[in-house]
């Protein structure tokens, strides 16, 4: 199945990208894992100003787009949680649509909420002490358990955040494959580039059909809303983005692990975001069981 953006919605999509690669988002996640905030909240301050925290609820395929963007460019800040919220919640629809920054954890799945710190609201309320993040620019705080069954606001924010978290991977992922790309051409051994070697080529094309496969799925997740499309979008995204992000650091080599390379931005948030909201395990464990209540 193959899902096409209209020509109105990829016209947003490169809108978000040309605010993405102005404001230049690998450097401002760098700035906020220093405790420097400031780029980072300009572009989250940007984005809302073109409408990207107003499609929260109503547009869901135009927020995956924008959310595919926002992981190419590895923005900071906890967007699939305060989006997440603006869905569930009408009530915070316009605050977060005008630039608020709130988060959420849904437990057990997800006890941690992130950027608690520098949140207007967490829901439910986290504790004062953060916990430590593989990705810098994360920083976790544990939240109150909650009853079972969730209620079902708290379901609502688990699918959405799955979700946008889902079409943030494939941003991610798509970013690292193709700095490892434009890498194997430049770098040479034995006189010939690298991306010309079979193994590579095989490398690069399983990380490329991995991305292609998980992107319709977190498409039809946006179109149907149906939590069991959303784990099959969540476990796929989350084990083609972490393909990728394997494949970029064995062709590297060690350059691809130094905090000094952009590469580095990009693995320790996939690294986070894969199991965030959910790990591959656990949505095809909870896909699974959705199918046999049918």
């Amino acid at each position: 199945m193959r899902f096409a953006l209209t020509e109105e919605q990829r016209d947003f999509r490169d809108a978000v990208d040309s605010l993405l690669r102005d404001a230049n988002g690998v450097a401002a996640a760098r700035a906020w894992a220093a405790g420097d905030t400031k780029p980072g909240l300009e572009i989250w301050r940007g984005l809302a100003a073109i409408g990207v925290h107003s499609l929260a609820g109503e547009y869901p395929v135009e927020l995956c787009a924008a959310m595919e963007r926002i992981g190419y460019h590895a923005a900071p800040g906890p967007y699939p949680e305060s989006l997440a919220v603006a869905t569930a919640l009408p009530e915070w629809r316009p605050r977060i649509a005008a630039g608020a920054i709130v988060t959420a954890a849904v437990p057990p799945v997800s006890p941690y909420a992130p950027n608690a710190d520098m949140a207007e609201a967490c829901f439910p309320a986290a504790e004062s002490q953060p916990v430590a993040s593989l990705d810098p620019t994360r920083t976790l705080f544990r939240v109150a358990e909650q009853p079972q069954p969730a209620p079902a606001p708290a379901e609502l924010i688990l699918d959405t955040a799955a979700l946008l978290t889902a079409a943030q991977l494939l941003g991610l992922g798509r970013a690292a494959l193709d700095m490892t790309v434009a890498y194997t051409k430049q770098r040479v051994q034995y006189g010939r580039a690298i991306g010309e070697y079979q193994a590579v080529k095989h490398r690069l094309a399983d990380a490329h059909t991995g991305l292609e496969f998980a992107r319709p799925l977190v498409f039809a997740a946006a179109l149907s809303a149906d939590p069991r499309d959303v784990s099959a979008a969540k476990a796929a995204a989350s084990e083609a983005a972490y393909r990728a992000a394997r494949a970029a650091l064995q062709l590297h080599g060690a350059i691809g692990y130094t905090d000094e390379y952009d590469l580095s931005v990009y693995f320790k948030k996939i690294r986070s975001l894969h199991s965030a909201w959910g790990g591959p395990a656990f949505h095809r464990d909870r896909l699974l069981r959705h199918l046999g209540e049918l």
